[in-house]
């Protein structure tokens, strides 16, 4: 208990000393030309950049550092929520796209996705979960380390502004210690969102067959290895 107020008490001191310091980087409009100012304005963006860098490695090879710089200072007058540095680049993630600082380049924003979600699934700890054999009996659910995602530009193969509808699983390998990307097709990708406890993964197929009048044994026939994959790998997984 006692850890637990000590380390809200450092949360809340580190948050108190961000925003005071954001204060003075963001707030001397008066005399924006201070020398305090600029220093302070030249830390500020270093240190950003140097996480943004650090972090959307695959992002910074197609953005030129210009727009880079300029989205860096528009998110340095709007400072994060959180107070852990590692979580500064997902809230800059979620602020150039909300501004739509590069929707002439719409493919920036999936590459922002694409790289942050390999640090998000990585940082992250989790429970190991039991290897179940495949079932169709049995209701499959996304693992707590695994996403899935509907992509509009060919980013897994790096034709990154080529418009091209797909669909990725991506998972924490727990052999190899590291985020893989997959891609699924479409209808795996439905078979996943429309999942839940009241319905084993043969019912919700065959539900989903029915709406888009597809044959249901042969639907079966060429998801079964995909599927059984997807549970040895524990990107999905029995509840």
């Amino acid at each position: 208990m006692a850890n637990n107020k000590a380390k809200k008490a450092k949360n809340s001191i580190e948050r108190d000393v961000q925003n005071r310091f954001f204060d003075i980087v963001t707030n001397q409009k008066d005399n924006p030309n201070t020398s305090a100012y600029g220093v302070y304005q030249k830390l500020v963006f270093y240190r950003f950049e140097e996480i943004i860098k650090s972090t959307f490695i695959e992002f910074s090879k197609y953005v030129s550092e210009k727009k880079l710089e300029k989205s860096i200072y528009k998110f340095i007058k709007n400072p994060p929520s959180t107070p852990f540095v590692w979580q500064i680049a997902n809230d800059y993630r979620k602020f150039v796209k909300k501004q739509k600082l590069f929707h002439k380049q719409k493919y920036l924003y999936e590459l922002l996705y694409f790289d942050w979600i390999e640090v998000e699934i990585y940082m992250k700890e989790y429970k190991k979960i039991k290897k179940p054999s495949f079932s169709w009996d049995n209701s499959y659910f996304l693992s707590p380390w695994s996403r899935i995602k509907k992509f509009n530009f060919d980013i897994i193969n790096k034709n990154h502004d080529t418009k091209r509808e797909n669909f990725l699983i991506i998972y924490y390998d727990y052999k190899i210690d590291d985020v893989l990307f997959r891609e699924i097709n479409q209808f795996i990708y439905t078979l996943i969102k429309k999942a839940n406890k009241k319905e084993s993964i043969s019912k919700t197929l065959e539900l989903l067959c029915k709406e888009n009048e597809i044959d249901f044994n042969e639907a079966k026939e060429i998801l079964e290895e995909p599927l059984k994959e997807l549970v040895l790998s524990q990107a999905i997984y029995k509840v």
